[in-house]
C-alpha cells in the first residue's frame, strides 16, 4: 500500500483537477512535478497506477506479455475486439493485413503518397482566404478522414467524423469519463449497421482497398470473424483520423502564434528531412494521445513499485514526451531535433511516445508521417500567414488533446 505525504496527495489532488479539466494550471506545470515528486501512484479516481517518467512509460508500452490494452471497462476501446485486443501470434498475422499497405515502403511509394497529396492539394485549394474560419474543422480533421475512407474505399465520409469521434470519447478517455461509453456503444452500433450491407458487397465482389483486405482474409484456414471486421474497420477510420487531426490543429496554433517558427517552416518544408523533423518535434510536444491505458496481466515492479495482475495502469505519454532526463530542453518547439534521427520516430523504438510502443505501437505511423508532409506542404504553398482570431483555444483532454478549434483568417501567398 502506498502512502502519500500530505505534499504529495496535493499534487494528487492537482492532477485529478487537470483529469476532471476543472485545473486551472497548465499539464506542463504538474507532469514535471510528478516526473520528480511522485513518478507512481496509484489514483482512485482513475482506479489505477499512473506513471510520468518517459523510462516508466516506455517500459510499459512495450512489455506485451505483462501489460496490454484492457479488454472491459472504463479505459478500454469501445471499438469492440480489434487488433488492440489481439496479443502474439494473432495479432501479428492480422494486423499484417493492413500493415502491408499502411506501412510497408511498396505502399507509400505505389499508393499512399500520391494518394494523401492528391487529397491535400484539393483541401487546400478549397481552403477561403481573407475571411474566418475554423481551420480544424476546414482542414486539419478533412485530409487524414479523407486519406483513411479512401484506403478502406467507404462512401460518407462526413458521418463518420461524428461517429469516431464519439467512439473514441468511450473508448480509452473514458479512464476519466466512464459515462461517455453509453453514446460510444450507440454510435459503434450506428456504424455496425451502416457497414453490414458493404461488407456483403465485398464479399461478393471485393476490389483493392482495406474492407476487401479484411474481408477476404484468412487466420488459421478460417475468415476473419465478421464482428471483428466490423471492430477493425471502426478502429482503423478512429485511429487513422484521430491522430492527425489533432496534431495538425495544435501544431497549426502553434505556428499561428510563433511567427519566428512560421519562418523556420517556411524557409524548410520542401526539404523532406526538415519536414519530416519538424512532424516528429510536433508530435513530441503536441502528442494527439496523451495517455495510454493497459491492463497489468502478471505480477511485476513497475518505478520501484509492486503492481498486481488485474491492476491497470494509466502511462502519461504527454510527459515522458517532454521529460528532461532524456529530451534536451524539452518544452522547446526545436525543429531540428530530429534531423538526424526523424524516421526512427515514426517506428517501433523511436524517443517519441506519441505512438505507443512495441507490439501495439500505431500501425498507421508512416501513414501519419505522409499525411503531416503533405498538409503541412499543401497549405504552406497557398497561405503567407495565419492570422488568430483573437485568443485561440489551447488543448483540451486528458486522454485525447487538441485544441475544440481554430478560430483564423487565412493570408495568401
Amino acid at each position: 500500500m502506498q502512502t502519500l505525504t500530505s505534499g504529495q496527495q496535493t499534487l494528487v489532488d492537482e492532477f485529478h483537477a487537470l483529469v476532471a479539466g476543472t485545473s486551472p494550471q497548465d499539464r506542463h506545470e504538474i507532469f514535471p512535478r510528478l516526473r520528480e515528486e511522485l513518478p507512481i501512484f496509484r489514483s482512485d479516481k482513475l482506479d489505477a497506477w499512473v506513471v510520468s517518467r518517459h523510462r516508466d512509460v516506455k517500459q510499459v508500452l512495450n512489455i506485451g506479455d505483462v501489460f496490454q490494452p484492457p479488454q472491459a471497462g472504463a479505459g478500454a476501446s469501445a471499438f469492440g475486439r480489434s487488433f488492440m485486443q489481439m496479443s502474439g501470434r494473432e495479432h501479428s498475422k492480422k494486423i499484417g493485413i493492413v500493415a502491408r499497405e499502411m506501412r510497408t515502403a511498396r505502399a507509400m511509394r505505389e499508393r499512399l503518397t500520391g494518394l494523401v497529396q492528391e487529397i491535400a492539394v484539393r483541401q487546400a485549394e478549397a481552403l477561403p482566404m481573407g475571411q474566418p474560419i475554423n481551420l480544424r474543422e476546414q482542414y486539419a480533421t478533412w485530409v487524414p478522414l479523407l486519406a483513411i475512407t479512401a484506403l478502406t474505399d467507404l462512401p460518407e465520409a462526413a458521418r463518420f467524423r461524428d461517429w469516431y469521434r464519439t467512439i473514441v470519447a468511450g473508448g480509452s478517455s473514458s479512464i476519466a469519463n466512464p459515462g461517455a461509453r453509453e453514446a460510444a456503444f450507440q454510435a459503434r452500433e450506428e456504424v455496425r449497421l451502416f457497414l453490414e450491407p458493404i461488407i456483403e458487397q465485398r464479399r461478393r465482389a471485393p476490389g483493392k482497398d482495406l474492407l476487401s483486405d479484411l474481408v477476404t482474409a484468412e487466420y488459421d484456414d478460417a475468415p476473419i470473424p465478421h464482428e471483428e471486421i466490423v471492430s477493425n474497420v471502426i478502429f482503423l477510420l478512429a485511429a487513422g483520423v484521430e491522430t492527425t487531426e489533432r496534431v495538425l490543429t495544435s501544431v497549426l496554433r502553434h505556428m499561428a502564434l510563433e511567427p519566428d517558427q512560421w519562418a523556420w517552416l517556411k524557409a524548410n518544408y520542401r526539404d523532406p528531412d526538415a519536414l519530416a523533423s519538424f512532424s516528429a518535434e510536433a508530435l513530441r510536444l503536441y502528442p494527439p494521445v496523451s495517455a495510454f491505458v493497459r491492463a497489468v496481466l502478471a505480477d511485476t515492479e513497475l518505478a520501484g513499485q509492486p503492481v498486481r495482475a488485474g491492476d491497470k495502469v494509466v502511462s502519461i505519454s504527454a510527459s515522458g514526451n517532454c521529460d528532461d532526463s532524456h529530451f534536451a530542453d524539452p518544452m522547446r518547439f526545436d525543429p531540428t531535433r530530429f534531423l538526424a534521427n526523424s524516421e526512427r520516430q515514426f517506428a517501433v523504438g523511436g524517443d517519441i511516445l506519441s505512438f505507443g510502443d512495441g507490439m501495439h505501437h500505431c500501425v498507421g505511423s508512416r501513414l501519419a508521417k505522409v499525411e503531416m508532409a503533405h498538409a503541412f506542404s499543401e497549405f504552406l504553398d497557398r497561405v503567407a500567414r495565419i492570422e488568430p482570431m483573437g485568443s485561440l483555444p489551447p488543448g483540451e483532454g486528458f486522454i485525447f488533446n487538441s485544441p475544440p478549434t481554430l478560430p483564423v483568417i487565412l493570408h495568401p501567398v
